[in-house]
């Protein structure tokens, strides 16, 4: 599934990006890995991606490369960093992996900020979810949510 809702203000880049790129991220090869996303995304520059630098930039670069399927290189983002942003997708990289209990370490590190208490979904019962729907394909509300997760996400890191 491509990114069905209207991209805000995004810059070019991103836009272009996301008419391409396939989510939501379910398992570590579903939806395939795109290698040509994710070699644009490692080439560009901040302000290309997002307008602007700094820790925000960091983390949409992050989710955009676990969104294409570069895991490596998206955990390492986070890994060192600090703060909720970071902690929450941290938590989706573990959650891709199927390592649950570390998804929800990060995931309630993320949740100390009251912003991420405030969002409409919930990352620890997204990731209940996606154990219990743990198949190769996952029920279409589990895909659904994720997608929701996603894109509620990005539109909060810009």
């Amino acid at each position: 599934m491509v990114v069905q809702s209207s991209p805000m203000d995004y810059p070019p880049f991103l836009k272009e990006i996301l008419t391409r790129l396939l989510t939501p991220r379910i398992t570590l090869l579903a939806p395939p890995p795109q290698k040509e996303l994710i070699d644009k995304l490692l080439s560009v520059s901040d302000d290309e991606l997002t307008n602007r630098s700094g820790p925000r930039a960091n983390c949409i670069r992050s989710l955009l490369l676990l969104q294409a399927g570069e895991f490596d290189r998206s955990h390492s983002i986070v890994q060192g960093m600090t703060g909720a942003d970071a902690a929450y997708i941290h938590g989706m990289i573990h959650r891709v992996e199927g390592d649950y209990s570390n998804a929800g370490y990060w995931f309630r590190q993320a949740l100390a900020d009251p912003f991420y208490r405030g969002l409409p979904t919930d990352p620890i019962q997204i990731t209940e979810a996606v154990a219990k729907a743990r198949t190769p394909a996952p029920d279409a509300d589990v895909v659904k949510i994720l997608q929701a997760e996603f894109e509620s996400l990005l539109r909060s890191l810009m």
